[in-house]
């Protein structure tokens, strides 16, 4: 459980005195002579598995397999701390081949690459299976609401992806990475990239997807437009949503500490969904118009498009937008998919942001 000891943690006084105060103490004695010795044992399995094949090129289904094997485990048993270590461990392996993985070790060389001993270099079914593994990683991170830890495995995915950049990706793996995105940035309740990712992640599946439908088409359309919508036109703090080098420049022209950081993240967050620059609001809806996509949602999204950006009547803003919201409700109640799940817009989680910005063009 979320409470159990560190099983890399001998027994404390305290962690004694704890259990002797549990309602059931049978029950604790059985875990503590039975089931925690053996999830320790099968703990340790798993990083010494981990660590004997970390550089070994003939075994990397194994490894993957083993690394997909123990995060399922800290999944089935909620072990947030042994999560954390295996993260940081997988982390560790891939540093490692991304420093000295472009050389494959050769026996009996001059020892550059003593450390990668097994390693024959990076292959399209590597970075493939390295992937997999990091989106299974995602998944646990999620599960356990670990979302900071979340977010670093994201920046893994993205180093992994640029090691292959030269190489073909496979859309399906493009398209996993775009969605988890989408759930990362809602939760993160970063709705300028959320926005981004929802829109990459359509034009994947339109792309590729010979098979997908008009409806859900039309479902992944909507959530992109409500996505946008959902994005406030200014930043709290006077901060000014900019495509330029001075985004968290403040009226004064100087900058905090604060902002430099804030900067930075988002610099970090804009390489995740391959933007040279930081993108934009207003550059998002003008994308969406010149690919044609108010054709594809249903018109009562385009009138509420049409309505929060083109609106400065105060009083028509409220009485049209009143009626548009509520079908909004309406049809999200009946009509969420398995994609707006995730990223939270076809749902009544975005109403508050769509009132927000209504909110903001009454006060302009």
């Amino acid at each position: 459980g979320d409470d159990a000891e560190d099983m890399e943690s001998s027994a404390t006084s305290q962690s004694i005195l704890f259990s002797t105060m549990n309602i059931d103490p049978e029950q604790t004695q059985r875990e503590t002579s039975l089931l925690l010795p053996s999830l320790k044992f099968l703990w340790e399995t798993y990083r010494t598995v981990l660590d004997i094949l970390r550089s070994n090129s003939k075994l990397e289904h194994l490894y993957h397999g083993t690394a997909v094997s123990a995060l399922g485990f800290c999944r089935s048993y909620k072990r947030r701390t042994e999560f954390r270590r295996l993260c940081e461990m997988l982390r560790q392996h891939l540093g490692n081949l991304q420093k000295y993985g472009n050389v494959p070790s050769t026996p009996g060389g001059d020892g550059k690459n003593k450390g990668l001993r097994g390693w024959e270099g990076w292959t399209t079914e590597s970075i493939e299976l390295h992937l997999q593994t990091r989106f299974a990683q995602l998944e646990t991170a999620s599960s356990l609401e670990l979302y900071t830890e979340s977010f670093r495995t994201v920046e893994d995915i993205y180093g992994v992806m640029q090691i292959g950049r030269r190489m073909p990706k496979k859309a399906r793996l493009m398209a996993t990475y775009y969605e988890k995105l989408i759930g990362i940035f809602w939760v993160s309740e970063n709705l300028l990239f959320h926005a981004f990712a929802w829109y990459k992640y359509y034009t994947l599946c339109r792309e590729y997807n010979r098979s997908m439908s008009e409806e859900t088409k039309g479902r992944q359309a909507s959530c992109v437009l409500l996505a946008a919508l959902c994005i406030p036109t200014l930043e709290s703090g006077g901060v000014v949503q900019s495509s330029g080098s001075n985004m968290s420049q403040k009226g004064n022209g100087i900058t905090t500490v604060e902002d430099e950081i804030a900067r930075e993240k988002t610099d970090r967050m804009a390489n995740l969904l391959g933007f040279q620059t930081n993108p934009t609001r207003a550059a998002l809806l003008l994308e969406l118009k010149s690919k044609n996509l108010m054709d594809v949602v249903p018109q009562y999204l385009r009138d509420l498009h049409a309505l929060i950006e083109e609106s400065h009547d105060p009083l028509t803003l409220v009485e049209k937008a009143r009626p548009l919201l509520e079908t909004l409700r309406k049809e999200s109640l009946n009509d969420v998919t398995d994609e707006g799940k995730d990223g939270g817009t076809t749902s009544e989680a975005s109403f508050p942001s769509l009132g927000q910005i209504i909110a903001h063009q009454l006060l302009m």
